[in-house]
């Protein structure tokens, strides 16, 4: 009898514990400069603890761009609710303040369990600031794949072909000192005391087209322009460069991926490539 009574005493108690546990409240935690600030990560399961103080407000901040649509006070008497943009001003007005508090924005749910007391002393409530775990994860890996992909788009695939067989006559002001393509885009390098030039392609009947290049984030003494063409001339006041591609393939080379970059395939919606 005295066994089953300890038995019974222990699940009683194991009991007591998780039914404790299980109405806690998430308390929001004093930042590192001021304890007066604080910081809380949002959980949608939890249920958020807030002490307002008489005579002072409390800011609630949520995340920027993130705006309030709806309020839903449990006693709106007892409190003095404020909201601005992704901000909430709270302050305890009536003597019995202990209520709850829903807010609906255009991206969450809050829920919030408020009290307030008389001491203008001690552990006081100035502003509390979100934060979401969830999202910065989330931006960080979309961050890392934007990255992974821009390596991708600018690797050369094993074994790539590149044409070297250029000449480059004219002006030294605006001569690159290396000029090659690798079948999709024309690559000039020009040294450190080179007057960076304006570009065209010089076509068979003698018009010329302006080019728009880009420089190499990894190369910076490198123009990219994104064609193939027999011939190009730089041009800079009045020095002028023609550079002449002497292996050029009027037919290009086979895209497979339907991207410039080997790397990355393009997909359409609905299966087709």
């Amino acid at each position: 009898m005295l066994s089953l009574n300890k038995t019974t005493l222990s699940v009683l108690l194991v009991l007591g514990i998780f039914s404790s546990t299980a109405f806690a409240l998430e308390v929001p935690r004093g930042g590192a400069y001021d304890k007066r600030v604080k910081f809380i990560s949002y959980n949608h399961e939890q249920v958020v603890k807030l002490i307002g103080h008489y005579g002072y407000s409390t800011d609630i901040q949520f995340a920027p761009g993130e705006n309030v649509t709806n309020i839903a006070m449990g006693d709106p008497d007892a409190w003095e609710v404020a909201p601005v943009e992704n901000h909430i001003f709270i302050k305890p007005t009536g003597e019995q303040a202990t209520t709850n508090m829903t807010v609906l924005t255009d991206r969450r749910v809050y829920t919030f369990d408020l009290s307030a007391t008389g001491k203008k002393t001690g552990d006081m409530y100035f502003q509390v600031n979100f934060r979401y775990p969830q999202d910065e994860a989330a931006r960080r890996v979309a961050e890392e794949d934007a990255r992974r992909l821009k390596e991708r788009m600018n690797e050369k695939a094993p074994n790539s072909w590149t044409n070297w067989n250029y000449w480059v006559f004219g002006s030294r002001e605006v001569s690159p000192w290396r000029a090659y393509d690798d079948g999709r885009f024309t690559y000039f390098k020009f040294s450190g005391n080179t007057s960076i030039p304006a570009i065209y392609i010089k076509h068979a009947d003698g018009s010329e087209t302006l080019l728009n290049p880009t420089m190499d984030s990894d190369h910076p003494d490198t123009m990219i322009v994104e064609k193939v063409a027999p011939r190009f001339v730089l041009r800079n006041g009045k020095y002028i460069a023609n550079v002449y591609n002497e292996s050029f393939n009027p037919h290009g080379l086979i895209n497979t991926s339907g991207t410039t970059s080997p790397g990355v395939k393009r997909v359409i919606k609905g299966g087709a490539q």
